[in-house]
């Protein structure tokens, strides 16, 4: 009966504890917001539960885009084409990460396009209305690719499944139209560098300042057989498109009171670049060394400067976008503050050695004395050393000894006083004494 009223009773103590504790929600801090996204459906998530399906480009049934954008492409092969015969209208599809976990960069969709044995130039474009000439804008994009010759015998299989074989260029690259035009081969175009992406989602980014209020952001590649060899398979993947305005004014974080009064000042956000002058994406060149700060655990910081931006100190420092954001642990490669320390590379995982504590010293032994060394004593205080005979060494035999008789003479007195036994005579009378005492003892108790 004890045991159910305590039962009852916890339970009743727990549900008061719960209801108490909703009563006093714990205090909470939201996360800064990053730059606005600019472009519609920039994730390429967009689904028609009832279609199941993108629409189809111009009624085309093999263009099939993502609401928001629109798919480019030559039908007829340039002058430039080394295989014309073998030139082809790419096919635009949506790629599901269920299916293809690997051409999903996030969420659960994203763009694809290819021409099966056929090279191609094609590639995505939007506009975006509403902006403010003079705005300077960054449009960034994650695209991979795979371009794989086929087999040897073969005509249509790849020697490893999903992965590249002697590919061929694909001249990968993102551009920004800032007057809004529609023409990808317009020398208006500012494109960012060509990056081979085989296999790899790679980041690709280019800025440039709004000459009118409508610009267009465009994603491009180039299946170019220039070895004249065949290939197979020429496949674009394109993710997490992005255009934000770099003169964006972000919101400050808010939080509980008592935590901001432990909290340091967050860094300054960047500051706006002028946006008289337009900072087009030149050509790749050879980019100085950047300096940076080793700690003492051997990675390597780098404090963000007026200007950086992500692409830029990986291209410094040799690395890759997605690597910077693995290693400082950021989600959007678009934002980063003047003075943030950057993680460029990690610590040495090599184990810092224990020292091993301090022995005592150990006291030397007296030196033992050579032959040279045994001081020499004066021969008088040397004791003679007598010679022991070993057991092989025969003893002597003893002394055969002649005892002469000796005179019979009359005894003296003083002889006759040496030969009385007084130890016996002693023993005698202790016996008699003692015999006494315990008679006379007996009798007194009769």
């Amino acid at each position: 009966m004890t045991a159910k009223r305590n039962v009852v009773r916890g339970f009743f103590l727990l549900i008061s504890l719960t209801l108490i504790g909703g009563w006093f929600p714990a205090s909470s801090v939201e996360a800064q917001q990053g730059p606005t996204n600019l472009l519609v459906n920039g994730g390429f998530e967009w689904w028609d539960l009832n279609t199941k399906v993108w629409p189809f480009q111009d009624g085309i049934p093999e263009v099939q885009v993502c609401p928001g954008w629109r798919a480019f492409y030559l039908d007829n092969p340039p002058s430039y084409a080394k295989e014309p015969h073998f030139w082809r209208r790419p096919e635009f599809r949506d790629v599901k990460a269920g299916e293809y976990s690997n051409r999903v960069r996030s969420g659960n969709l994203a763009a694809k396009y290819f021409s099966f044995a056929g090279q191609h130039e094609a590639g995505f474009y939007q506009q975006v209305s509403g902006i403010a000439p003079e705005t300077p804008l960054r449009f960034s994009a994650y695209m991979h690719t795979w371009s794989c010759m086929p087999m040897q015998g073969t005509w249509n299989i790849c020697p490893v499944l999903g992965q590249s074989y002697e590919p061929a260029p694909m001249h990968t690259r993102v551009g920004i139209d800032p007057t809004g035009g529609t023409n990808p081969w317009s020398s208006s175009v500012v494109w960012s560098p060509e990056i081979d992406a085989y296999d790899v989602w790679t980041y690709f980014q280019v800025e440039a300042v709004a000459q009118n209020s409508t610009v267009t952001v465009f994603t491009y590649s180039r299946a170019d057989w220039t070895d004249t060899w065949f290939r197979v398979h020429n496949d674009v993947y394109v993710d997490d498109a992005s255009l934000i305005a770099l003169n964006e004014v972000l919101p400050t974080a808010t939080s509980d009171p008592a935590v901001l009064a432990e909290t340091p000042e967050s860094a300054a956000p960047t500051e706006t670049p002028d946006p008289t002058q337009p900072t087009a994406t030149p050509a790749p060149t050879a980019t100085p060394a950047a300096t940076s700060t080793p700690r003492p655990d051997g990675a390597i910081i780098h404090v963000v400067q007026d200007g950086d931006t992500l692409s830029v100190i990986a291209r410094q420092y040799r690395a890759s976008v997605e690597t910077l954001l693995q290693l400082n642990g950021l989600t959007d490669a678009n934002v980063i503050l003047v003075g943030q320390e950057l993680v460029i590379s990690a610590p040495e995982s090599t184990p810092t050695a224990t020292p091993l504590p301090e022995l005592p010293s150990p006291t030397p032994l007296p030196p033992t004395p050579t032959p040279a060394e045994t001081p020499s004593l004066p021969a008088a205080s040397l004791p003679t050393p007598t010679a022991i005979p070993t057991q092989e060494a025969p003893l002597p035999a003893p002394a055969t000894e002649v005892v002469a008789p000796l005179p019979t003479a009359s005894p003296t007195p003083a002889a006759e006083k040496s030969a009385t036994p007084w130890g016996l005579v002693g023993g005698i009378g202790l016996a008699l004494v003692v015999g006494v005492g315990v008679g006379f003892s007996f009798g007194r108790k009769r």
